[in-house]
């Protein structure tokens, strides 16, 4: 397994039930034992979800950072039907949900950073742009995510095809932990996780479609926050340069690029694990600077 740095002593763990439209969901949290000085909302992407940050969240929270995870509907311990992501307006009530109580606990002047990894980048994008999200936050960074992916791959008589679509078939997402990380440990956990999601629904792959037409045909104007886009120096899984297009078509070409020494995906579960904690503790801590400035 990685190395640690240091032993985290600073934290406490717990799940606050939240209820959605009838369906308990599980918003986990990484507390600090103080009062957190920043948090950060982390959105998981298909297959994993809050049990994979295990190791992440107790150093968020050594570094005064609150680290909130929810589990998806149908994901995680939360309930919901198995291999399914509903409709668009319900995906973005159970976010706009939990991130407004996130909101109330942290309460109104702890910075707050909007993470999403992997499909959760296109979670987060979509969130973003629809209009009954209101939660202030000061910062966003996507992760590993390929911005638009369906709309880059696919032809527009496959997209119309797609959007119509309302089979409940299973579609292979075909993810490889091997693509993920390196670690032989991390790699039999992935594959032997019991909630993870590997299939969906292909008409939840029309939400999917869905949900990036919410901001690659933006109807809202953003308030102008720090953006960056993390990954590693490859990654097996995403069009790097696709979706750094994306990305700088939505924030105006002014957000950030970074790249972490790596060339897996699941950038949690390889040797940059604590570099990226705590940069984005630091980039999270710095918005509270700028604000009380």
């Amino acid at each position: 397994m990685i190395e640690t740095k240091r032993p985290p002593q600073n934290v406490r763990k717990e799940i606050i039930p939240l209820v959605s439209g009838g369906t308990e969901l599980a918003l986990h949290r990484w507390q600090p034992e103080k009062p957190a000085k920043g948090a950060v909302f982390y959105f998981h992407g298909l297959q994993s979800h809050a049990g994979w940050l295990w190791e992440v969240g107790p150093r968020f929270a050594d570094n005064d950072v609150a680290l909130y995870v929810l589990d998806r509907r149908g994901s995680g311990v939360s309930q919901g039907e198995r291999h399914e992501i509903p409709d668009v307006e319900t995906v973005v009530a159970d976010y706009v949900h939990a991130l407004t109580e996130v909101r109330r606990r942290i309460g109104e002047t702890v910075p707050l950073t909007l993470f999403g990894h992997c499909l959760g980048g296109s979670f987060l994008a979509a969130l973003l742009h629809h209009e009954s999200f209101r939660v202030p936050y000061q910062a966003v960074v996507y992760c590993s995510t390929w911005l638009g992916r369906l709309h880059a791959l696919l032809g527009e008589e496959e997209r119309a095809a797609l959007a119509a679509e309302d089979s409940a078939e299973l579609w292979d997402a075909g993810l490889k932990s091997e693509d993920f990380t390196d670690d032989p440990l991390y790699r039999r956990f992935i594959d032997e996780d019991d909630l993870a999601l590997r299939r969906i629904t292909r008409r939840s792959r029309a939400t999917l479609l869905g949900l990036e037409e919410l901001y690659l045909a933006p109807r809202r104007t953003l308030p102008e926050v720090p953006s960056a886009f993390v990954s590693g120096l490859t990654d097996p899984i995403v069009d790097l340069d696709a979706t750094h297009r994306v990305f700088g078509e939505l924030t105006a070409d002014r957000g950030m690029i970074l790249k972490f020494p790596t060339p897996k995906h699941y950038l949690f579960y390889t040797d940059v694990r604590d570099d990226l904690v705590d940069w984005t503790s630091t980039h999270t801590l710095l918005q509270g600077v700028d604000r009380d400035g």
